[in-house]
C-alpha cells in the first residue's frame, strides 16, 4: 500500500533559477558597485563632450535650463522638508531620490561648463577659473551626503547660475558687453534668494537663520566671480579662439585664406605656422586667427603685438583691430600685418576691446639665413 501511495504522488522536480538580463545587471552592480559612480561620471562627461559642441545650440540650452530649474525646485522642496512643512503625497514619494537627482543635475551643469569654458580658455590667467570648474566637476561626485546643507547648496547653485547665465545672456542679446555680464550676476543672486525664500516660506525662524547664511554665501560667490571677471581671469565665453598662427603671407581667396610659412621639422608636425619666423629685411609678418562667436554676435577684437625686453617685461608695439561676426562653425577668420619687427621673442594677444583675452600666440623672430628657407603654401578654409 505504501508503494502504491508513493507511486501515486508526483516526484519532486528540482528547478534551476531562471537567469535574466535583470539578474545579470543586478549581480554586476553589486560586484562593481564602488566603480559605478566613476563609470557614470566618465560616460556622462564623454557624452557631453561629443554632443555639446556649440554654445548657441538651442537643444543644449534647453537641457541646461532644465537642470537649473530642477535643482531649484528640489532645493525648495528639501528646505520645506527640513522646516517641517507639509508636502503633497507624491512629493513625499520622490524626496528620497532628490539628493541623487541634484547630484546628477549639478554634474551635468559642471560638465557643460568645463566643455564650454575650455573652448574659451587661453591657458594664461584664465586657466585658474577653468581649474575651479574641473575641481567642482570632480568634487561633485563626493558630495552625495552633503547636498542637504543649505550653505553648500546656496554656494553651488548661485555659482552654477552665474556661470550659466554668462553663457546664455550674451547668446540671447547678441552682445558681450560688460552690462550683459553684470545682468547675469544680478539675476543669479535674485533667483537663488527666491528659491531659498520659497523653501522656507512660512517657517519664519528657520527662514531668518537660513537666509542670513544663504545671503552671505551668495554674496561671497558673486563678489569672487566678479573679481575674477574684472581681473581677466575668467575665459571670455561665449567667444572662443579656434585657431591662430604666424605666417610669411596671408591672402584672402575665393576658396579660403592662402597662407605661406616655413615648414617645421618632422618632430613638430602639429605646428603648421612659422616658429621661429625667419625674417628678411623689410619683410612683413602676418598673424591669422579664427574666432568662434554665437550667431548674431558682432564684436570688435584686436591683435596686440608685443616684444620681450631684455629687462624681463613685455612692450606693446601695436594694437590692430577688426570686427568679427558670429555663427560660423569654424570661426570668423581675420588677420593683421606688421612690418616693423626685429629679432627676439614676440607675442600676439587676441583680445576684445574690453581687454578680455581670447588667446595668445608666442613666437621667436630670427634673421633669415641666405638663401631664405623654402615656403610651404596651404589654404585655410
Amino acid at each position: 500500500m505504501a508503494l502504491q501511495a508513493n507511486m501515486g504522488m508526483p516526484a519532486a522536480v528540482s528547478r534551476k533559477p531562471t537567469v535574466t538580463v535583470l539578474n545579470i545587471i543586478q549581480w554586476l552592480y553589486k560586484k562593481y558597485e564602488r566603480w559605478v559612480p566613476l563609470l557614470v561620471f566618465t560616460f556622462g562627461f564623454a557624452w557631453d563632450t561629443l554632443t555639446m559642441t556649440r554654445v548657441d545650440s538651442v537643444a543644449d540650452h534647453v537641457i541646461l535650463t532644465t537642470y537649473s530649474m530642477a535643482i531649484g525646485i528640489m532645493i525648495a522642496l528639501t528646505l520645506r522638508r527640513q522646516a517641517g512643512r507639509a508636502r503633497p503625497e507624491w512629493i513625499l514619494k520622490l524626496e528620497p531620490y532628490f539628493i541623487a537627482a541634484m547630484q546628477f543635475a549639478f554634474g551635468g551643469l559642471f560638465s557643460s561648463f568645463v566643455i564650454f569654458y575650455f573652448m574659451s580658455v587661453s591657458w594664461t590667467r584664465t586657466l585658474f577659473f577653468f581649474v575651479i570648474l574641473v575641481v567642482l566637476l570632480v568634487g561633485n561626485e563626493f558630495l552625495h551626503h552633503r547636498l542637504e546643507n543649505p550653505a553648500l547648496l546656496a554656494t553651488l547653485y548661485s555659482f552654477c547660475l552665474i556661470s550659466y547665465l554668462s553663457l546664455l545672456l550674451p547668446t540671447l542679446f547678441g552682445s558681450v558687453a560688460t552690462g550683459v555680464y553684470l545682468l547675469a550676476g544680478v539675476l543669479s543672486v535674485g533667483i537663488t534668494l527666491l528659491v531659498f525664500g520659497l523653501g522656507t516660506l512660512g517657517a519664519w525662524m528657520v527662514r531668518w537663520r537660513q537666509l542670513r547664511t544663504v545671503g552671505l554665501c551668495v554674496a561671497a560667490v558673486y563678489l569672487t566671480v566678479n573679481l575674477l571677471h574684472f581681473a581677466n581671469m575668467i575665459p571670455p565665453v561665449p567667444l572662443a579662439l579656434k585657431s591662430a598662427g604666424i605666417y610669411h603671407k596671408v591672402a584672402k581667396t575665393t576658396s579660403g585664406y592662402a597662407v605661406e610659412y616655413v615648414a617645421p621639422p618632422y618632430y613638430r608636425f602639429w605646428k603648421k605656422w612659422d616658429d621661429p619666423f625667419y625674417l628678411s629685411p623689410g619683410e612683413p609678418v602676418y598673424c591669422f586667427t579664427s574666432i568662434f562667436a554665437p550667431r548674431r554676435i558682432h564684436v570688435p577684437v584686436r591683435h596686440v603685438w608685443s616684444v620681450h625686453n631684455p629687462g624681463g617685461d613685455w612692450y606693446v608695439t601695436d594694437r590692430i583691430g577688426f570686427d568679427i561676426s558670429g555663427g560660423r562653425e569654424d570661426g570668423y577668420r581675420g588677420f593683421s600685418r606688421k612690418r616693423t619687427l626685429w629679432p627676439g621673442r614676440w607675442r600676439v594677444e587676441v583680445e576684445t576691446y574690453q581687454g578680455r583675452t581670447l588667446g595668445r600666440i608666442d613666437f621667436t623672430v630670427v634673421e633669415s639665413p641666405s638663401p631664405h628657407p623654402a615656403l610651404t603654401a596651404r589654404t585655410i578654409q
